[in-house]
């Protein structure tokens, strides 16, 4: 998942996941994170105005973090040790790492 790009929401997309079952590491971040966009539709919030601070515990950390006026937010996935950082929207999400590499 690392560097894999950017990744737009689709519904189909999580249901495909959900089918699919046992999940590798790198689907299970894909799927935290789609199912956290997913959330952000089902309960029609105006992105931009909302704020998160969300953690999920377990066998992979993450957390989703987003101020009220910022137009990204912050995920942070801890994987044995090591912090893969994302930023998203309510259209999906990229690895942090990919837009710093523009500003290079």
């Amino acid at each position: 998942m690392k560097g894999d790009g950017q990744l737009k929401y689709s519904e189909i997309e999580v249901k495909k996941m959900l089918k699919k079952g046992d999940l590798n590491l790198e689907d299970q971040i894909k799927f935290n994170i789609l199912n956290f966009i997913r959330t952000i539709y089902f309960n029609e919030l105006d992105f931009i105005e909302s704020s998160f601070g969300t953690e999920f515990f377990g066998e992979l950390p993450m957390t989703f973090q987003k101020k009220p006026g910022q137009v990204m937010g912050l995920i942070t996935a801890t994987i044995d040790g090591e912090v893969w950082k994302y930023v998203f929207n309510n259209k999906g999400y990229e690895p942090l790492e990919d837009l710093l590499e523009l500003g290079k």
